[in-house]
């Protein structure tokens, strides 16, 4: 049962942080940080959703995800690297400690 939730996990991280993300999104969240907090925001509601859907969804969890996802990709939008592989391995932890 717990490939079958982090399947959904994985497929609810996606749906948020790229199919609806629009363009002006990825691009406002670089200077703008209240874009940055709505786009933490709507990640983790819909992980969130997700996680209350296999009733294992507890506050603790949504503060984490919504605050840590707008942690690694605040880093992530002012690093001078490309750090993308270290940014989806973050939230793809989050998504592991959010499961266990």
């Amino acid at each position: 049962m717990i490939f079958i939730i982090l399947f959904w996990l994985i497929f609810a991280h996606l749906l948020a942080d790229y199919s609806l993300q629009s363009n002006w999104v990825a691009k406002m969240k670089k200077t703008d940080n209240y874009v940055l907090l709505a786009h933490a925001i709507i990640w983790g509601g819909v992980i969130s959703l997700f996680l209350s859907y296999f009733n294992i969804l507890t506050i603790w969890k949504v503060v984490f995800l919504i605050s840590g996802h707008f942690i690694v990709d605040y880093i992530k939008c002012h690093s001078k690297k490309d750090i993308w592989v270290i940014d989806q391995s973050l939230h793809f932890l989050q998504l592991l400690i959010v499961l266990i």
